[in-house]
């Protein structure tokens, strides 16, 4: 049985057999039901911000019988999760970069307390997670990506370490785990992204009024990624 789209599915096969999981505007609690259902872990909270998402995961939740083992809370990003519940993954999916590190930056350090893996799937805004992580000692350890309904999806798995080394401009544009792997879906996107930057860089260079800086970061991006394929 599964309820997950290939982009749930692909951050499914990154939560680890016995984890404690909270699953932060899980959606139907899709991810919680399959990873309890199919026996990868026991117990987690699916975290919902209103009360609409609340009782349709609450709804799925008891319609597979697992309400013991899956707790639906209303709360605000990581605020649905106490000390107690020894929670030591969080995954955040289907959001935007910055909302997401928005999320990470308000939590405190007692929600955080047992988490050593954070499981990150943004829509847009990538880059923007990979600098939250490292400049929080989140070293990134696994990434994903794919394309559903013409739009890529890239998924970030990283673990707290006691300190971190920086990335490259390239690898926080890119992500440093995808360069290495350079799957199908990596080249199909960042040959997309290469000829747009080309195109911008043209149009720029015929505007009125000449954005140089712009121009240069263009460049720059053109290069790296020129340099990747």
């Amino acid at each position: 049985m599964t309820l997950l789209s290939n982009r749930l599915q692909a951050v499914y096969q990154m939560v680890e057999a016995g984890a404690r999981v909270a699953d932060i505007g899980s959606d139907h609690a899709y991810l919680p039901v399959e990873l309890v259902e199919t026996k990868v872990v026991d117990y987690a909270i699916a975290g919902e911000v209103a009360i609409g998402p609340m009782s349709r995961s609450k709804e799925d939740v008891e319609k597979f019988g697992l309400s013991k083992k899956i707790d639906i809370r209303l709360g605000d990003g990581l605020a649905v999760i106490n000390r107690e519940d020894k929670i030591d993954t969080v995954v955040i999916a289907g959001m935007g970069g910055i909302l997401i590190c928005d999320i990470l930056s308000r939590s405190t350090m007692e929600q955080l307390s047992n988490v050593n893996t954070l499981i990150l799937q943004p829509n847009i805004g990538e880059p923007l997670v990979r600098h939250w992580l490292i400049e929080h000692d989140f070293e990134i350890i696994d990434e994903d990506i794919l394309s559903e309904d013409h739009h890529d999806y890239e998924i970030i798995k990283a673990r707290k370490k006691a300190s971190v080394a920086g990335l490259t401009e390239a690898q926080y544009l890119m992500g440093p785990i995808l360069m290495t792997k350079k799957s199908d879906a990596f080249i199909n996107k960042w040959q997309r992204k290469l000829n747009g930057y080309r195109k911008a860089v043209d149009n720029m260079h015929n505007a009125k009024k000449i954005d140089e800086t712009k121009i240069n970061r263009m460049k720059q991006y053109i290069k790296y990624v020129e340099e990747i394929l």
